[in-house]
């Protein structure tokens, strides 16, 4: 592009400052009365989308242990969407949703975050350690913390990225569950033929859940055990991506992988 075409964008981000103290998320009583009508309407707005998108979830008993205990969640990064569908698979079980930080830099929008329980995952060297202690309080509380290990959003993409290790890095620091969970997209079709990109089938099959190695004495990571955790969850999504494409119908993917809707 020539440089005297490009229009310059000003005041459009609202630069957080991480060297002061920073409230990465809020349990107060207060922030939830304040936020809950807003929050409201979301969870209205998410079940419209469920039935555009024909969302279904599938392998709902691996969700039980969410009523036990704080987990940390995973899910491959897909869609707009995606997010909002994980909060809606857990509720009315609180979850709160890790972002980029420059996400979490536009106005308006960063305050639309705040209120659906989102919060910033820091561009910082020490961004993983910045976020640890708020981590583990909402997990003492027994609620939930969603990560998208794939960093960057591919729309309608079916291929898994790279895993990145800070989900399983918290689940180990924290002695919590990790519950993997895959999105799967397929394309509509009316009277046989394709519809647009925007009609889409939106499927969510939830793992098994995974358990981190017990917290070492030294204070060390078993970065080769969480790297091998992390390998399996990986596998985990692609061959359910793959089996669920292949397969004829439903039922026979509940088969092939043995899982109960």
């Amino acid at each position: 592009i020539p440089e005297e075409e490009i229009i310059e964008v000003k005041r459009n981000t609202k630069k957080i400052d991480f060297s002061r103290k920073y409230k990465f998320i809020y349990f107060d009583w207060w922030f939830y009365l304040l936020t809950a009508p807003f929050f409201g309407l979301c969870v209205l707005a998410a079940f419209f989308c469920r039935f555009y998108f024909g969302f279904r979830v599938y392998n709902r008993k691996n969700l039980k242990i969410l009523r036990k205990r704080g987990c940390i969640t995973i899910s491959n990064h897909c869609h707009y969407f995606d997010t909002v569908f994980a909060s809606m698979t857990v509720f009315p079980r609180r979850l709160y949703v890790s972002v980029i930080q420059r996400n979490y830099e536009v106005p308006i929008v960063r305050l639309i975050l705040r209120a659906v329980r989102a919060f910033p995952i820091p561009a910082h060297p020490m961004g993983f350690k910045m976020i640890t202690d708020s981590v583990g309080e909402a997990l003492k509380r027994g609620y939930n913390v969603h990560f998208l290990p794939e960093g960057e959003l591919v729309v309608y993409s079916q291929e898994i990225f790279r895993l990145r290790p800070g989900a399983f890095y918290q689940a180990y620091l924290h002695q919590a569950p990790l519950l993997p969970m895959v999105y799967v997209i397929s394309p509509r079709t009316f009277m046989g033929k394709p519809m647009g990109k925007a009609w889409i089938k939106f499927r969510m099959i939830v793992g098994n859940p995974m358990y981190p190695p017990a917290l070492k004495p030294d204070g060390s990571f078993p970065k080769a055990e969480l790297d091998d955790m992390m390998e399996k969850a990986a596998v985990w999504m692609e061959d359910t991506i793959k089996a669920y494409h292949e397969a004829e119908n439903i039922k026979e993917f509940l088969t092939l992988t043995r899982q109960d809707a």
